[in-house]
């Protein structure tokens, strides 16, 4: 558990390997309301069995005071592959990119592992005590350093809805567009953008 300004992130995995762990998930997931539908279902119904898969690790950011749990947020992480264009990228950036990824002559872009930050979303349920989103990306990406400093790596990125509030919340804390469109399961346009911790 990682603990800051009594802010403590809680790692799903951690929580359902506790005695009750499970149920009392499933107590406070109902109370999760999230903005965004799909981000607010895969908490609800989904998270659980990524974890237990563990094909995505959930983190639960909370406070705890006074011996009652606020749940504040949460975001989930996976690795995958992520694909810069070369067009896309600086001479700077190209450089510093081809430190940790490869380049593929095929594509014409730069290949390499990166942190997926796969969900991510506040509690906007009335009750909850408030943190705002810049907080809650602060914290995501004070986790995501850990792991990489433990493993390996320096690219993180997402994939968000074509709404500008979102890609301006994310530019604001340091994204970068990738100029590109890709499709969702559902086929909704998505715009990917990324940082280089």
């Amino acid at each position: 558990m990682q603990t800051r300004n009594n802010i403590h992130t809680i790692r799903l995995f951690d929580l359902l390997a506790m005695d009750g762990g499970e149920h009392f998930f499933e107590s406070i997931a109902n109370s999760f309301v999230s903005k965004n539908a799909d981000v607010e279902q895969f908490f609800r119904k989904k998270a659980v069995q990524a974890t237990k898969l563990n094909t995505a690790a959930t983190y639960l950011v909370i406070s705890y005071e006074n011996k009652k749990f606020d749940l504040l947020g949460y975001f989930t992480l996976a690795t995958k592959m992520l694909t810069l264009k070369q067009d896309s990228l600086s001479k700077t950036e190209c450089k510093a990119i081809s430190r940790f990824g490869y380049f593929d002559e095929d594509s014409l872009s730069y290949k390499l592992p990166a942190v997926l930050i796969a969900q991510f979303s506040r509690n906007f349920n009335e009750s909850s005590k408030s943190i705002s989103g810049d907080d809650l990306m602060d914290i995501a990406l004070d986790k995501i350093k850990d792991i990489l400093h433990s493993t390996s790596g320096k690219a993180v990125f997402l994939e968000c809805e074509q709404k500008q509030s979102l890609i301006d919340f994310y530019t604001r804390n340091n994204f970068q567009p990738l100029g590109n469109t890709i499709l969702s399961k559902d086929n909704k346009e998505l715009t990917q953008l990324y940082i280089i911790l």
